[in-house]
């Protein structure tokens, strides 16, 4: 290709590009996350160490979270088994 009649259309600027990584490397969010660093605990990817107890504890409220939310919709049929005689006796009175 003939170099005298390629214009290309937009022309690298090595200033501009020094000045937006300046503007990137100053920018608030870069500074929070050097100093995360220096202090240690800057890895967001890193599991927080849960203990063993709180696993086992964390299972089991949402076990009874669950639990209560099936009572809850199910209450009309549990009424109907925790009032069983009452049922009864109001079926037994319409029949006679």
């Amino acid at each position: 290709m003939n170099s005298t009649f390629h214009q290309p259309e937009i022309r690298f600027d090595i200033r501009a590009e020094r000045k937006e990584y300046e503007r990137l490397f100053r920018h608030a969010a870069r500074v929070l996350q050097d100093r995360l660093t220096r202090c240690g605990g800057g890895d967001r990817t890193k599991a927080i160490p849960v203990p063993e107890w709180e696993t086992v504890y964390r299972l089991e409220t949402q076990e009874r979270r669950l639990l209560y939310q099936a009572r809850v919709l199910g209450w009309g049929k549990e009424k109907r088994y925790y009032f069983a005689h009452k049922f009864e006796a109001q079926h037994d009175l319409s029949r006679a």
